[in-house]
């Protein structure tokens, strides 16, 4: 992909609406009408901007995570001070799922699984989303009191 002409041309296939829907619908969003008009314009734009695909590439091959592997993230987790909310949704595709539940499943972490949803269940799902941070932020953070 960091080739001059091949990699615009390779990734340029790879980011043409009809593939761009396809992604969506299969394992992002739940619903696969989700992604189109105003939606789908703005996620084309976010993939063409100038240097779209050396990020995009390195996310889908894993080159962006700064830790080799599961157990070194769950151990950055396991040693976390702040509190950690996982919030997924119950279509969350079974790859990123079993990630999600070995976090879920440590001690301190606290999760909610929505009734619906996938990878941008936060997108799609926002009030259900703030449904879910709501109670966690109140029992987490409580307001200081001011004199």
């Amino acid at each position: 992909m960091d080739r001059p002409l091949f990699g615009p041309l390779i990734y340029w296939l790879n980011v043409n609406p009809l593939v761009v829907r396809r992604m969506g619908a299969g394992h992002v969003y739940a619903d696969p009408a989700y992604l189109t008009g105003e939606r789908l314009r703005g996620k084309l734009a976010v993939v063409r901007a100038d240097g779209a695909r050396f990020a995009s590439v390195r996310f889908v091959a894993g080159r962006l995570d700064p830790l080799a592997n599961r157990e070194e993230f769950l151990e950055c987790a396991r040693r976390a001070i702040a509190p950690i909310l996982v919030i997924y949704g119950s279509g969350t595709p079974a790859r990123s799922l079993v990630e999600i539940e070995a976090l879920a499943a440590l001690p301190r972490i606290r999760s909610v699984r929505l009734p619906r949803g996938r990878l941008s269940v936060h997108e799609e799902f926002a009030d259900m989303t703030v449904e879910a941070i709501t109670p966690f932020l109140r029992e987490t953070f409580q307001p200081i009191a001011m004199a």
